[in-house]
């Protein structure tokens, strides 16, 4: 049985928690105790004048405080003997000599960060590598005080125009372990280090007057490792763009025919070869489909949107409705654009990973099947949980995450009894402004994008039901599961599976606490 404060919980959850507050390597069974701790002093702080600052690894989150510290022996920074107006003119200055320095290509880091859509691969992408691993369609605000992340991030805003991109990649122990041997990016067999990040977007950003910055990032697409270029002092690498195995084997048929066709010129009459080729080209197209949508995927967060001047953002993204795309994408175009190139640049081909060995080329649309049935039921338990939480408070309002409300599919006969469609309505006709620290437009995605395709939304799904999840879960099963695993599942259908039995667990426990009160 769990006890009253695990419901509080749920509705606190549920009104839209911000994810970073997460403190520590984020196992899920650990989150449970950081969403008790919100908003109390971490074991690490400082005090700088009217600011008490909370260090999470690399990054520290502000909150206003009157308290102030003293200091046995104090030492006397000349720069705190600066009135309001000399700081702001120094300052000033710094700013201006940072750009410089970073626009005219004097920083490693400000230069070379490219996305190749044909191969489906980002270039010299710098890595933020830190103690807390990030999910897709997520966003969060970094507030970057530690010298080696400054200088990065220097780079990325004032070293190319936008978008600003940067990957995050989960590192146990944050910048102490950056040079750990036992952390070595691209070590065959030695290393313990994580390959599977995330390609962040930084929305928009402000650099604060002692020089930190604050930055709200986006997190758009789940990435491979594929090369490290430098370890120290922070790494930068050549990543593999991964959409998940569904995404990918849609296009696969159109891709066999492809490189099948005599002009392809690929040159070869090995089966396996040719498969690999085809896999690789509609991973491509499943690339290329994930920019093409990008934009109304990701609606920009400004740090003058925020309630809290940037220190805290809204933990789901939101859609664009005024950024859906106005032609429809072509996936066979980006197919034939990799197929000649891997014609010319013939070698590595051999090299390639080939399609799943349980891959059935015709069984794509029983795995869509599948998924839309599985992302039915998600949504049924996630209804469900809301009215048990009815049921405990019956004289509050019910909680709906309106984060995640968006993405209710509106073509679907819900069972009697089924709330949230009339919730969806209800935001709809109000024009319904939504988010706790950002606000934005309430996005019914598909009455905004007709044809956006279904799979996309039950995929954004099975990652934002984790803002849920994860900090709900100690105690059940996948309650062993960290984010990190749930990033590296390649499967849209595996995660709103383990999001499902999750949820059939909180359910279970809610119905057993309702009973026991009424007895």
């Amino acid at each position: 049985m769990k006890s009253a404060p695990f419901f509080a919980t749920l509705s606190l959850l549920f009104t839209g928690v911000s994810v970073s507050a997460f403190a520590t390597p984020p196992t899920i069974s650990r989150v449970k105790r950081q969403t008790r701790s919100r908003g109390r002093t971490s074991s690490k702080s400082s005090t700088c004048g009217s600011k008490r600052h909370y260090y999470r690894g690399d990054c520290r989150l502000c909150s206003s405080s009157s308290s102030s510290s003293s200091d046995d022996s104090p030492q006397i920074n000349p720069n705190d003997l600066e009135s309001d107006e000399e700081r702001r003119r120094r300052m000033t200055l710094v700013r201006q000599i940072q750009k410089s320095f970073y626009s005219d290509g004097s920083s490693s880091s400000s230069t070379g960060i490219q996305k190749n859509s044909t191969k489906g691969m980002v270039t010299n992408v710098p890595l933020w590598r830190v103690q807390w691993t990030e999910l897709p369609g997520y966003q969060n605000v970094l507030n970057c005080h530690v010298a080696h992340y400054t200088h990065m991030f220097q780079g990325v805003v004032n070293g190319r125009p936008r978008p600003w991109y940067f990957g995050h990649v989960y590192l146990p122990g944050g910048s102490d372990n950056l040079e750990n041997p036992r952390y070595r990016l691209c070590e065959d067999g030695d290393s313990d280090a994580a390959h599977v990040g995330v390609l962040m977007k930084v929305s928009d950003y402000r650099q604060l007057d002692d020089g930190r910055l604050l930055l709200i990032a986006q997190a758009l697409g789940r990435f491979r490792i594929v090369d490290a270029t430098q370890h120290a002092p922070y790494a930068i690498a050549n990543v593999e763009l991964t959409p998940d195995r569904e995404l990918i084997q849609q296009y696969y048929p159109a891709a066999l025919d492809l490189v099948g066709a005599d002009e392809a010129g690929i040159g070869s009459d090995n089966v396996k070869l040719l498969q690999a080729v085809a896999w690789e080209a509609a991973r491509i197209a499943a690339v290329n489909e994930a920019m093409h949508w990008e934009t109304f995927e990701y609606r920009n967060v400004y740090v003058n949107d925020t309630l809290t001047g940037g220190v805290e953002v809204s933990p789901i993204a939101n859609y664009d409705s005024a950024e859906v795309p106005t032609t429809a994408f072509d996936a066979e175009s980006a197919m034939r654009d990799y197929i000649d190139t891997a014609a010319v640049e013939s070698s590595g081909i051999e090299d390639l990973d080939g399609p799943p060995n349980d891959l059935d080329a015709a069984s794509f649309e029983d795995a869509k099947r599948e998924i839309l049935n599985i992302e039915r039921e998600v949504w049924k338990d996630v209804d469900y949980l809301i009215q048990l939480l009815g049921a405990l408070n019956p004289n509050g309002g019910v909680p709906v995450p309106t984060q995640l409300l968006g993405l209710l599919p509106s073509d679907q006969e819900w069972p009697e009894g089924f709330k949230l469609n009339a919730y969806v309505d209800r935001l709809k006709a109000e024009k319904a402004v939504v988010g706790t620290a950002s606000k934005s437009p309430f996005v019914a995605v598909d009455d905004a994008a007709p044809a956006y395709p279904d799979l996309r939304r039950a995929q954004r799904l099975s990652f934002g039901i984790w803002v849920l999840l994860d900090s709900l879960l100690a105690g059940f099963s996948p309650a062993a599961s960290t984010r990190q695993s749930v990033l590296e599942l390649d499967s849209i259908w595996e995660r709103l599976d383990a999001a499902l039995r999750g949820l059939n667990a909180i359910n279970t426990a809610a119905k057993e606490y309702i009973r026991e009160e009424l007895d």
